[in-house]
C-alpha cells in the first residue's frame, strides 16, 4: 500500500514525461546522477544537445530531499544542462479528529439505512448528505483495493480524482458522482439549489449499492 501523496508525485511525472515525448524529447525516469550521490532524478529529458533534469516533489517531500537545492546549483552552472523543480499541489486536508477512520462496509450499509429513514421522514437534504458520506467511504475503499491509501479526510473531488486515475471507478461513474458532488457541496455549506430533489438521493443510494458489489471480498 502506498500513500496518496506519493501517487500524486508520480502522476505529475507521468504527465510531464508524455508531454516531453510528444515534443520529440528522449525521456528517462528515475535516473541516478553521478555528480549528486544517492539521488535519482524523477525525469531526465534530452533534445538537440541539451539535457534537462526534472525533480517532482510536494512541499512535504521537498524538505526530505535535501540534494535538490544542491542539484539546482550544480546543473545551472553545467554547460548544456538545466534544472527544473515541479512542485505538486498537495491534496487539501480537512480538519478532522485525530482518531478518524474510513467507514467499514457494515457502517456504510447502516449509513444507507439512515438515509432511507431520513427520506421516509421527509428530510430530503439530510438523506442526501448521509448517502453521500457512504459514497465517499465506498470510493475510498475501492481506491485502497488498488493499493493506494488515502490516509486522512480530504476533499471529495480529490477522492474521485484518485479513484478514476487508478481505475477504481469508471469514467462514467466519475462524471456521475462529480455531478452529485456539486449538490453535496451546496447543501453541506448552507446553500439552496433549485435542481435538488428526492430523485438525486435515490440515484446516489443506488450508485453506492452498485459500487459496494464491486468491492473485493
Amino acid at each position: 500500500m502506498v500513500s496518496d501523496t506519493a501517487i500524486t508525485e508520480r502522476q505529475l511525472a507521468d504527465i510531464r514525461a508524455e508531454e516531453y515525448r510528444a515534443r520529440g524529447y528522449e525521456v528517462e525516469r528515475n535516473v541516478p546522477l553521478e555528480f549528486v550521490p544517492d539521488f535519482k532524478a524523477d525525469l531526465v529529458v534530452r533534445k538537440d544537445g541539451h539535457t534537462k533534469v526534472i525533480a517532482v516533489a510536494t512541499r512535504t517531500t521537498l524538505a526530505r530531499r535535501s540534494p535538490i537545492k544542491e542539484l539546482g546549483r550544480v546543473l545551472n552552472n553545467k554547460p548544456g544542462w538545466s534544472f527544473q523543480l515541479l512542485l505538486v499541489g498537495e491534496p487539501e486536508r480537512l480538519h478532522s479528529p485525530a482518531d478518524s477512520f474510513s467507514m467499514p462496509q457494515a457502517n456504510i450499509v447502516r449509513r444507507l439505512a439512515e438515509a432511507q429513514q431520513a427520506t421516509d421522514a421527509g428530510l430530503d437534504v439530510a438523506a442526501f448528505l448521509l448517502a453521500w458520506s457512504a459514497a465517499e467511504a465506498v470510493v475510498r475503499s475501492l481506491v485502497a483495493a488498488e493499493g493506494v491509501l488515502i490516509e486522512r479526510a480530504t476533499t471529495p473531488d480529490y477522492v474521485l480524482d484518485m479513484a478514476v486515475y487508478h481505475g477504481a471507478i469508471s469514467r462514467d461513474d466519475y462524471h456521475h458522482l462529480f455531478n452529485l458532488m456539486t449538490y453535496r457541496n451546496a447543501l453541506a455549506h448552507g446553500f439552496e439549489t433549485a435542481g435538488f430533489d428526492l430523485s438525486l438521493t435515490t440515484d446516489l443510494v443506488e450508485t453506492v449499492q452498485r459500487l459496494m458489489l464491486e468491492e473485493p471480498e
